[in-house]
């Protein structure tokens, strides 16, 4: 769609700075959302005990099925990444920054780009994590935000693949809310007294 591409254009070629350029491949690194996840884990460990982390493996096993399940959708879909299919597209490679020629010609007839894993994932983390703790909101909203915003950034997806991520995650973090509730229900109720 028009919007996409504009909207593309706009993030990847038009939207530039140094230290975006900087930022972004930082932002785009799952490494980050399991780094989060780690210290939720070591927090729970220190101050609550195991029985409290139930609803973090909840987290954990959504995140895993939207994984898994955008993995399925890429191979359906088939969208080529725009860094191989647009020309003057920005991407990072091994040496740095690049740019796609004026001349160049999409490389591949498949790929992996729609939906987003990173959009669907983050979205899924940042749903479940505000079911779960009241002052979390809206704040955990910035992390899809600013994930979805550098895969544009980075030439790996289009807007619309970020969207869909977005909403796939929604929904699924929506499903997993009741099983999350209830067992954080559960774990704060504490051991069972005989």
């Amino acid at each position: 769609p028009v919007w996409d591409m504009g909207a593309f254009v706009w993030i990847n070629q038009t939207a530039r700075h140094g230290l975006l350029d900087a930022v972004m491949p930082v932002l785009s690194q799952q490494v980050w959302l399991w780094l989060l996840l780690g210290a939720i884990v070591t927090a729970i460990l220190v101050r609550a005990g195991a029985r409290r982390l139930l609803p973090l493996l909840c987290i954990l096993l959504a995140v895993g099925v939207a994984d898994l399940s955008t993995s399925m959708l890429k191979d359906i879909f088939g969208r080529v990444r725009p860094l191989n299919a647009l020309a003057e597209t920005y991407h990072l490679d091994d040496h740095g920054w690049s740019r796609r020629p004026a001349a160049f010609r999409q490389t591949e007839d498949r790929g992996s780009s729609f939906p987003s894993a990173h959009a669907a994932n983050s979205m899924v983390v940042a749903v479940l994590l505000m079911a779960c703790r009241r002052e979390l909101r809206p704040w955990m909203l910035f992390l899809p935000l600013f994930v979805g915003y550098s895969r544009v950034y980075l030439g790996k997806h289009y807007p619309s693949d970020i969207l869909a991520g977005w909403i796939f995650g929604l929904v699924l973090a929506m499903a997993f809310t009741p099983l999350l509730l209830r067992a954080r229900a559960w774990a704060l109720r504490g051991p069972e007294r005989t």
